[in-house]
């Protein structure tokens, strides 16, 4: 788990602040999209959650609790509202990025700021 919240920029592929993710419509408000930067296991993969209110939230595509990848499957991230760990099960708070129920409960994901300009665009953030 990293301690430092900036720590992912330093990861191989992660990408650069400005990185053009795609448009927001593009993900359904309760639903999660991969988004991955490189190949093979230096790959930098990370997801943006659109939620309810109709913000959204990005984090590095790691469990903290064993560092393995959240989803089994492209884009299957959400529980009903959570975010599921399909490795050990774990439930994360789509909001927040904080474990509330599972192995790695009081921990979180690692967040990446992202933001939305005027016209719907989703990209990395400062």
């Amino acid at each position: 788990m990293m301690d430092d919240p900036g720590l992912w920029r330093y990861r191989p592929n992660a990408p650069a602040p400005g990185t053009l993710l795609g448009p927001i419509a593009d993900i359904p408000v309760g639903t999660a999209r991969e988004y991955r930067f490189g190949r093979g296991r230096s790959a930098f993969s990370m997801f943006v959650v659109h939620i309810p209110d109709g913000g959204v939230r990005a984090y590095l595509n790691l469990c903290p609790h064993y560092s393995l990848p959240l989803n089994h499957a492209p884009d299957e991230f959400m529980q009903s509202s959570a975010i599921l760990c399909s490795q050990h099960f774990a439930l994360f708070r789509a909001d927040t990025g904080a474990c509330f129920s599972g192995a790695c409960e009081g921990r979180s994901l690692t967040a990446i700021p992202v933001g939305v300009s005027g016209q719907g665009l989703l990209t990395i953030a400062d």
